[in-house]
């Protein structure tokens, strides 16, 4: 465990914060207060979920078989999520500005086309 003194750039207050190996995290002693971080409130719910099951079911093997199902459930969904991410990212990496440009002027073209067609 180690500790950090720091001061503050405006005011010149001290503030203290120390390590948590165990937790991975840091733990905030004096003169600061730690910001919301709400993915860490969202992992700490579904790890305390997770305990809560698993101790429900050590007696129970059908309540057992029936939380690691909904586990590996909502782990394929977070899998398929993050492939739609994926897929979604290398289409939009794919698109150049050349290729929107020609696109866009393309339409113009055409739009220029049309009103004078109309307008004969």
């Amino acid at each position: 465990m180690h500790g950090f003194y720091f001061k503050c750039t405006n005011c010149f207050a001290e503030m203290t914060t120390k390590t948590d190996p165990q937790n991975k995290n840091y733990v905030v002693e004096s003169g600061a207060t730690r910001n919301f971080e709400p993915w860490r409130a969202e992992a700490e719910e579904v790890e305390r979920e997770r305990n809560r099951r698993k101790s429900q079911g050590m007696g129970d093997a059908m309540k057992s078989l029936e939380n690691r199902t909904l586990d590996s459930k909502r782990e394929i969904d977070i899998l398929a999520a993050l492939d739609e991410m994926k897929s979604r990212k290398s289409r939009h990496a794919t698109v150049s500005v050349d290729s929107m440009l020609d696109a866009l002027q393309r339409t113009a073209a055409e739009k220029v086309r049309y009103f004078v067609v109309v307008q004969i």
